[in-house]
């Protein structure tokens, strides 16, 4: 595989993984991911976006570093490998539960506390 294919590799990868839509390459794929991604990995992402357009011009694919790419995306991959897309979904669909939750006791409470006031509960 090339860089190229390499980088749509991840690219689709980090889309799944970190819940992004509208994949498209790979530093459209980063920049939509946001604060999911963490810092240390966008380091790694530029990395990947530098060798890409490098690679399009004859002289600058000599100063493409093999190994780096390799290490940077050895560190993506065991990232993206280690997010649970479910989990996150479920732990969303779970807070905003307990959100509704709260807000009905809340109003149950204050209702209560109304009715106890105006002396309809005695």
């Amino acid at each position: 595989m090339d860089v190229r294919e390499r980088s749509d590799a991840l690219a689709v990868l980090m889309a799944k993984q970190l819940r992004v839509r509208g994949a498209g390459d790979l530093s459209d794929v980063a920049a939509r991911a946001g604060r999911r991604l963490p810092k240390r990995l966008h380091k790694d992402v530029a990395l990947w976006v530098g060798a890409v357009e490098k690679l399009e011009h004859p002289k600058l694919a000599l100063q493409v570093d093999d190994r780096a790419l390799k290490r940077s995306e050895k560190r993506l991959r065991a990232y993206l490998d280690g997010q649970n897309p479910g989990a996150v979904r479920r732990g969303e669909i779970l807070d905003l539960v307990a959100k509704v939750a709260l807000v009905i006791w809340i109003v149950g409470l204050g209702l209560f506390f109304f009715l106890l006031w105006r002396g309809d509960l005695t």
